[in-house]
């Protein structure tokens, strides 16, 4: 089956989708978030076929989230980089990894801490905030229309409205 292109829908979760939403490319994107830039590391940490992660990490640094360098320790070995675009993503794993240590969590515990380098202590979890600081949940966010909306994603934003 032939994925949908979704550069055709002028929606940001579908631009962003079209470059971060196969699974692969989020699990590559939090080992380089762990350090992890060779080509072999990735394989052997995430047990990814050859051509698969060749396939992911082209399509990454073509998208600009992540660079291709020379390394530094070895001149024939290639090192892939998070570029500013890709540390960008940070937040979004972070939701990521909250959300499925709350609905899928390990039964010994949490899978990982998460520290302030810093101050040595914890950091808070991801949150919308309002313009004061409150936090806010879905409910408690309306959507309107945009100068860049389109025709699509004002209906969508018009049956919200509707519901």
């Amino acid at each position: 089956m032939s994925r949908t292109d979704l550069k055709k829908f002028d929606c940001s979760v579908a631009q962003t989708l079209d470059q971060i939403g196969e699974w692969w490319t989020l699990l590559i994107l939090r080992d380089a978030f762990h350090g992890i830039k060779r080509f072999d590391d990735f394989q052997e940490q995430l047990e990814i076929s050859p051509t698969v992660l060749s396939a992911r990490l082209q399509s990454m640094t073509k998208n600009g989230i992540l660079e291709k360098r020379k390394s530094k320790t070895d001149g024939r070995a290639f090192e892939y980089v998070l570029t500013e675009k890709g540390l960008d993503l940070y937040p979004v794993l972070l939701t990521l990894m909250a959300w499925g240590d709350k609905y899928s969590p390990n039964a010994a515990g949490p899978r990982m801490e998460l520290l302030d380098k810093k101050t040595g202590r914890p950091i808070q979890s991801i949150h919308v905030l309002s313009e004061d600081g409150r936090r806010l949940s879905a409910k408690d966010v309306y959507v309107k229309t945009a100068a860049g909306t389109d025709q699509r994603m004002a209906s969508l934003i018009n049956y919200r409205a509707k519901a």
